[in-house]
């Protein structure tokens, strides 16, 4: 299995690589010997080996590094790099160099979707800075076309014919559009790019809207996944999320025997606390996180610490619970 001859030339490797820990199973973290990482403080380590698939994958935060372990191998302890060929040859994959195909990014005008006004994220040019928040979240590529930027998000409410107190101006977000099933919009979620004491601002167009957002692209046939954060319901297969922490008000437009609630990790937060607790009373379906990621606490965050979103997927359906067995793990968490 070639993560195995990974994994055994990466060990074989790692005196080498300074501060090098285990951080899960076919996760590993060092100080870049590409960059250097941080000159200033010697503890800083931002350099990861990852498994995708059956390969191991090298990606750096400091210098934004990435490649497969090959090149990585070659570019830090190049003795090894024949027999490690040598090994991959035996098993069928001559060399083990898989490149990453690279494109010239097309020169894309700003469009605007007509009830918006606003340039969405993929029209923007690549150095703009909300596009650079929207790529540091991983988020995506296919939607980027349904994400907006909004230069003075007061503004754009107000021409959006909507009152919504508490706004300033030259508050520069990033826009989320909520839908219902049939296309129409009903609220929008302004994301602070900047320093800002509110984060997210949700607004409704109308105070009979249903603050859902995913609604227009879950198939109601199969399992919804039922978020907090819109963000976090991009990373999964038919989620929506409900903009905020009380996940069952979902059964006002979803039927409840349908969807899994997905709360955040956060067993220290109270509010949390109490929403499991009376879903699990109410018989909801709910996800109750194990222990090996403790360390994070949404999906969103799980995707930067270098999980898939295939393998975040896995995790949850192996870890959704009802009524009893959900009450003795939910305790279980809450220890953590």
């Amino acid at each position: 299995m070639s993560v195995f001859i990974d994994r055994t030339f990466l060990l074989r490797m790692s005196p080498k690589l300074g501060k090098f820990t285990q951080k899960k199973p076919d996760l590993y973290n060092f100080r870049c010997p590409l960059c250097g990482d941080s000159q200033k403080n010697k503890s800083k380590a931002r350099g990861f080996i990852y498994r995708k698939k059956n390969d191991y994958f090298y990606k750096c935060y400091n210098c934004d590094a990435s490649t497969t372990f090959f090149n990585f191998l070659k570019q830090v302890d190049e003795s090894m790099l024949k027999e490690y060929q040598l090994e991959r040859y035996k098993e069928g994959t001559p060399n083990g160099n898989y490149t990453k195909p690279t494109f010239e990014p097309a020169k894309i005008k700003p469009t605007f979707q007509k009830n918006l006004g606003i340039p969405s994220i993929d029209s923007l040019p690549g150095e703009h800075y909300a596009k650079t928040y929207v790529n540091s979240r991983k988020i995506p590529l296919h939607f980027h076309k349904t994400l907006y930027f909004a230069e003075d998000f007061k503004k754009f409410v107000e021409s959006m014919q909507v009152e919504k107190d508490g706004l300033h101006s030259d508050d520069p977000r990033l826009v989320i559009p909520f839908y219902d099933k049939d296309k129409n919009l009903i609220a929008l979620q302004g994301r602070a790019l900047g320093e800002s004491k509110m984060r997210y601002i949700t607004v409704k167009i109308s105070d009979e809207s249903q603050k859902v957002f995913g609604l227009d692209r879950i198939d109601q046939d199969k399992t919804i996944y039922v978020t907090e954060g819109p963000i976090d319901s991009l990373f999964l297969d038919n989620a929506v999320a409900t903009a905020d922490s009380n996940l069952q008000s979902i059964s006002n437009v979803i039927d409840r025997q349908k969807v899994v609630l997905v709360f955040d990790n956060e067993p220290r937060n109270k509010e949390i606390c109490k929403q499991i607790e009376k879903a699990i009373d109410e018989h909801y379906k709910v996800v109750i996180w194990p222990y090996m990621m403790n360390e994070f606490k949404d999906i969103n965050e799980m995707v930067l610490g270098n999980f898939l979103p295939d393998e975040i997927q896995d995790i949850i359906d192996k870890n959704t619970f009802v009524n009893l067995r959900a009450k003795m793990e939910f305790i279980n968490w809450k220890k953590i």
